[in-house]
């Protein structure tokens, strides 16, 4: 048994109250937080102290959706829309990735996400490569940085572009193969999902609510992305996005929408309607031109949202802190509120939001005890940070991903004073800077 005190910070706590705990201590043991407060513990019985002053000390960020996948396409094709920046230079590098790239994918993109405070992800995974198992031994990199993660292994059995289609039974043999591997691990879970709505049919929807239903995973889904999305759906089925994930009984507690830029009232009530979670990529969708998601309404609704930075090729960093702002900024910019999103209700969506969406809203995304001990510490002793009148707005709207200093998950330190403890960073980014070249040359790009 082994017990770590986090010592002196101010603690935004993430809790129902959004608590904030100025002098305050965490009293982790094993992986739980066992005690919270102000001042000194009630024991001093503890086997490490990290000393807090001058941090804030925050629940780690749910990065609810990403693509770790694309990082070596991180820059390819800017400047362009959704679908063109996709078949121009994103499609043609996933094509061209071999097995040693997808695992440095995984370990540069768990570097990125840890270095930025960010200690769950979940990996959209997208792949040519699903028949060589490159999906089984991705889930294994991740599992080996320390990083606490959802693989979702997405796919389509009828359209998306030339290699990136498997039959239906592939589809739940493979995933079925992945949920019993990786069942009892302590970090990773395995999520499952349609990748494109337009690319699959009705019965591979069917399938995964069935294999959803069976084995208690999420779904993930891109969801009105685009108005382009919503033709290619209603072109194919006469339905919205959301009418058709209805119909073929795709929505619930268990599903997670991403995205959800172009939705009707109709829409949005059947979101609310069925539980489903909304997860808002602010940054990305900014960068490819897809649209400003209707946040206040759907939180009017009573709907759960998350927040994501989507992945490092179409945002193009995996910055979380940067994220909050964006998504607080562009609601006041475009309703001419300057209260229609708070820092407070940012930061709720970055922690407890992303956790509910995850299915582990009574365990994660909050410093209290019970919850398990995923936990960063953000040096605020620089002048950007300086005076900090308010710590949640000196968070959202002044602080930066490279402000992190430590990194704890499931009560294991994984980087402190910005150094990763689980990774040889140093010769992750030389691997990778060479493999770009050769990736980047087989692609054609």
């Amino acid at each position: 048994m082994s017990t770590l005190l986090i010592l002196g910070g101010t603690i935004l706590t993430s809790d129902d109250a959004n608590s904030i705990i100025e002098n305050g201590y965490v009293l982790v043991n094993e992986n739980m937080i066992v005690e919270v407060g102000s001042g000194q513990p009630t024991t001093s019985n503890y086997d490490q102290v990290i000393d807090a002053k001058g941090m804030v000390v925050c629940p780690g960020f749910i990065n609810a959706h990403t693509h770790l996948c694309t990082i070596f396409g991180r820059s390819l094709g800017s400047d362009r829309s959704l679908l063109q920046w996709l078949s121009d230079a994103q499609v043609p590098m996933l094509r061209a990735l071999q097995i040693e790239d997808y695992v440095l994918s995984m370990e540069l993109g768990a570097i990125e996400n840890i270095k930025a405070g960010n200690t769950t992800i979940c990996e959209v995974f997208v792949c040519a490569h699903y028949a060589d198992g490159f999906d089984e031994v991705c889930v294994a990199a991740l599992a080996r940085t320390g990083i606490r993660s959802i693989f979702c292994r997405c796919s389509n059995d009828e359209s998306f572009f030339d290699g990136f289609i498997e039959t239906r039974q592939d589809i739940i043999s493979r995933s079925e193969r992945l949920i019993r591997n990786w069942r009892d691990h302590e970090r990773v879970r395995i999520g499952i999902g349609p990748l494109i709505p337009w690319g699959s049919s009705a019965d591979a929807f069917v399938d995964a609510v069935h294999l959803s239903q069976e084995n208690n995973v999420i779904i993930h889904l891109h969801t009105s992305e685009t108005p382009e999305y919503n033709d290619l759906v209603r072109s194919r089925t006469g339905k919205s996005n959301v009418e058709m994930l209805a119909d073929v009984g795709a929505l619930g507690d268990r599903v997670m929408l991403n995205h959800c830029v172009h939705l009707s009232e109709h829409d949005i009530g059947l979101i609310a309607e069925t539980g489903s979670h909304v997860i808002h990529d602010p940054t990305s969708n900014m960068i490819l031109a897809s649209g400003v998601a209707p946040i206040p309404q759907l939180r009017a609704a009573g709907i759960n949202i998350g927040l994501a930075c989507d992945g490092p090729a179409c945002n193009n960093t995996q910055d979380m802190i940067e994220v909050m702002k964006n998504a607080a900024l562009l609601q006041k910019a475009v309703t001419g509120q300057a209260d229609a999103l708070i820092a407070k209700d940012v930061f709720t969506m970055a922690t407890r939001g992303g956790a509910r969406a995850i299915g582990m809203g009574s365990s994660l995304g909050s410093i209290q005890p019970g919850f398990l001990a995923d936990i960063i510490l953000i040096n605020t002793e620089a002048p950007h940070l300086t005076p900090m009148h308010d710590p949640m707005a000196t968070l959202v709207y002044s602080a930066r991903g490279s402000d992190v200093h430590t990194v704890i998950i499931n009560g294991q330190i994984v980087m402190q004073n910005r150094t990763v403890t689980t990774m040889d960073e140093k010769e992750i980014l030389v691997k990778a800077r060479e493999r770009a070249v050769c990736v980047r040359q087989r692609a054609g790009l």
